[in-house]
């Protein structure tokens, strides 16, 4: 692709226009109207024919190459965080208690920015890209409803790439990992009931806090002594509940937390030993123990072959020097997953650090800053990495 350096340079500042004004008006998850209005109205104006997902919420589009080929299909979440912005911007939210803190607004922009070049240069293109713009990421709905919408289907997608910010990486630059890059996310929780009673006479109840405890206990030694030292895995519990009164017995308690993982063997592993934990431990004590297991998403594991290409295309696009390779995955989870599922893909990891230190915080913080310098870099390695993926596999 000539000129595509100079293309971006011409079309940058509309689009860090756009991507401020999503900023400015983030909207929750599933209630994405605003922002797919804005994408509709864009994309209609590059020459294509959008459609919504959902009513009034989420886009797609196809842009059909001058060649026959495959096809590749490329997600950007949208919805934004239930948070009060402190970021100090002179384009801060302006709905309280709802802030862009994870990037989607830049994921957004970056597509739209790709979804241009790609018309651009479209009679060069062997094959056709789908363009998703997805709703409800972090809810974990967005996805599979998209999926149910048909977004895989016509035509049917060979291959599926998005991309996330990540403030661990300099603005500029990309990263890159083959196989896992982030964890499965299950729910968890397990309750305990035993025979509620006087504080004064524990001996004639069955004390389900004691008990839980017990079994919290036991629960950590599933990471140490069931998992193979060099697998992932996270067992977190946030929540534990029981009682009324500090001189009363409860008949119930509960406890609830997450389970990541880098593999669905290791999921299912860890859910077969919570079971036989919470139920085993709770019958030496005349208790009875029910555990429930709920998978919200899989992990995110790229496809090797997909990410070899990325990365020779990367070297033509944005220079070898500016791509970084990931050395751990993220424990954190995607809905990405679901499409992960259907068609093999990759999830590529976007820079956005500065030298300010409140470009440096971690995700889904109310005072992080993303450089916009991102957009520039993830435009030119989506555009020259899709044309690539489309040539080669």
């Amino acid at each position: 692709m000539q000129n595509i350096e100079h293309f971006v340079q011409d079309i940058l500042p509309e689009l860090i226009s756009i991507r401020r004004q999503i900023h400015q008006n983030p909207e929750l998850s599933n209630h994405e109207v605003i922002t797919s209005k804005l994408i509709f109205q864009y994309l209609e104006k590059c020459g294509l024919s959008p459609e919504y997902i959902l009513e009034n919420v989420g886009v797609t589009a196809l842009i059909r190459g001058g060649q026959p080929g495959k096809t590749i299909a490329y997600r950007a979440d949208m919805d934004a965080l239930p948070l009060d912005e402190k970021t100090g911007l002179s384009f801060a939210s302006n709905n309280p208690g709802c802030m862009h803190a994870c990037g989607h607004d830049i994921h957004t922009t970056v597509l739209l920015g790709t979804a241009k070049m790609l018309c651009q240069y479209k009679d060069q293109l062997k094959g056709n890209v789908r363009l998703i713009f997805q709703s409800g990421e972090e809810n974990f709905t967005g996805a599979k409803q998209a999926i149910t919408k048909g977004v895989l289907l016509d035509p049917p997608v060979d291959f599926i790439l998005a991309m996330h910010t990540w403030p661990d990486l300099p603005a500029g630059t990309i990263g890159l990992k083959k196989g896992a890059m982030m964890a499965s996310s299950s729910n968890v929780s397990f309750e305990i009931t035993g025979n509620g009673g006087h504080a004064a006479h524990p001996h004639r109840s069955i004390d389900p806090v004691v008990v839980s405890a017990y079994v919290m206990t036991v629960i950590q030694s599933i990471i140490s002594r069931n998992i193979s030292p060099v697998d992932s895995a996270v067992i977190t519990f946030g929540k534990l509940t029981a009682g009324t009164a500090p001189n009363i017995i409860p008949s119930t308690a509960r406890a609830e937390g997450t389970v990541r993982t880098l593999s669905v063997e290791t999921d299912h592993r860890i859910e077969e030993k919570l079971k036989l934990i919470v139920e085993n431990q709770a019958a030496s004590f005349g208790a009875t123990g029910k555990l429930t297991f709920e998978k919200v998403c899989g992990p995110v594991v790229n496809h090797s072959q997909v990410i070899e290409v990325l990365e020779q295309s990367g070297k033509r696009s944005i220079g070898g020097e500016k791509l970084k390779w990931l050395e751990v995955p993220s424990m954190g989870s995607e809905d990405f997953s679901f499409y992960l599922e259907k068609v093999p893909g990759a999830l590529i990891r976007l820079g956005t650090a500065n030298q300010e230190e409140q470009s440096k915080l971690p995700l889904h913080n109310s005072s992080i800053l993303f450089d916009e310098k991102s957009i520039e870099t993830g435009i030119l390695f989506m555009t020259q990495g899709i044309a690539d993926l489309l040539l080669q596999l």
